[in-house]
């Protein structure tokens, strides 16, 4: 079976790199396109053995744009005799799903998120709505997912399928332990707490220094290391320095290491209410870091359970909430050490790659849609 996973990927996804890994370890020809350079993600999916290809094009979003990569797309396809076609993001779902009528190969799409085109207001696109009418498949990651997607979006319930994200954790590396203690040097305080996201307005991370700012009110010793870039980093410096607590804040931007600095924190804290499968929090869950989110976002509802195997805080009083479960919580070291072993055990029985692949042969028989 030649099966393609087509996206405009540049950074690392470590769900996707997971299933391309399995898939070709029973013995498919597993090929990644990319509308973008493949920066990051190529030069590793390489080192596994996977073929990687790119089709960048320099211009906006646009029919010009959709049209060439259609074109491309087809050709690529017929080429390399593709069965089935894994299609991530939207970019790559429109060109996919209009390309479907010129190929042999069953295209699937893959949706990342519950209401973010309502949210950022690309929802009325007819980009957008074509997408999702004309897929013949569509993989979503969420039970709340696949609610939104039939019944607000009012698509054909016979065509969505819930699928959790796999992930195949022996691939993460090891913390470095060297740099997880210089980071502890640099932060020095009783309480570590760690945001990770996009620095977007739906991600919330100023109400991670609103936190920041109670906690000190309360006279616990917090720092904040808020990792990520994006439009908001600006504001939520000034936020800072406007709530007097940029001494307590670390913000060194996007980094690779993220990982390390998992380690070297005590809560992961994650205010974000625009998730569809939230990669951090599993990651913190392998980490065995205790996570404090919000109730009711993406699929935290089916596998976080508050107070046993995380804190889940209703998403309009997040701060409120927040300082009351840390000023109580944060000294309980062991049992804190228990709720992060249940996340874990979590994570890994619902995640883990061995749980999924299991999913996936129905789909990979290479049956037309």
């Amino acid at each position: 079976m030649n099966i393609l996973f087509y996206s405009p990927f540049n950074s690392r996804s470590r769900d996707s790199e997971s299933l391309m890994i399995a898939f070709k370890n029973q013995g498919h020809r597993v090929i990644s396109l990319s509308q973008s350079e493949g920066r990051l993600i190529h030069p590793y999916l390489e080192s596994k053995g996977i073929e990687t290809f790119t089709h960048p094009i320099q211009s906006t979003i646009s029919l010009v744009y959709f049209f060439r990569q259609i074109l491309f797309l087809i050709w690529f396809c017929r080429k390399h005799y593709v069965d089935i076609v894994y299609s991530h993001l939207e970019s790559a779902n429109f060109v996919a799903v209009i390309s479907q009528y010129f190929i042999k190969a069953t295209v699937i799409v893959n949706r990342h998120h519950i209401d973010e085109a309502a949210l950022q207001g690309f929802d009325k696109s007819i980009f957008y709505k074509l997408t999702y009418s004309l897929a013949g498949k569509i993989i979503v990651v969420s039970n709340r997912a696949k609610e939104y997607i039939t019944t607000a979006e009012r698509i054909q319930s016979s065509k969505v399928v819930k699928i959790n994200l796999a992930y195949d954790f022996g691939l993460y590396s090891p913390p470095n332990q060297e740099k997880v203690k210089a980071i502890q040097q640099e932060i020095n305080a009783d309480l570590v707490l760690l945001t990770v996201c996009r620095l977007t307005k739906f991600k919330r991370a100023d109400l991670s220094i609103k936190l920041l700012k109670s906690l000190e009110e309360c006279r616990v010793n917090a720092k904040l290391i808020l990792l990520g870039s994006g439009v908001e980093e600006q504001r939520l410096k000034c936020l800072a320095l406007a709530e007097g607590v940029e001494h307590r804040l670390l913000m060194p931007g996007h980094v690779d290491n993220v990982i390390d600095y998992l380690a070297a924190s005590d809560f992961l804290v994650h205010p974000s209410i625009l998730e569809s499968s939230c990669v951090i929090v599993k990651e913190a869950a392998i980490a065995g870091l205790p996570v404090l989110v919000c109730n009711h976002v993406g699929d935290f509802d089916d596998y976080l359970v508050n107070g046993k195997n995380a804190f889940v805080v209703d998403r309009d009083s997040f701060v409120e909430e927040s300082v009351a479960v840390l000023t109580l919580n944060y000294k309980n070291r062991q049992a804190l050490a228990e709720m992060a072993k249940s996340l874990h055990e979590k994570v890994i029985e619902l995640f883990g790659i061995d749980t999924i692949l299991n999913h996936y042969d129905t789909l990979n028989s290479g049956q037309k849609n």
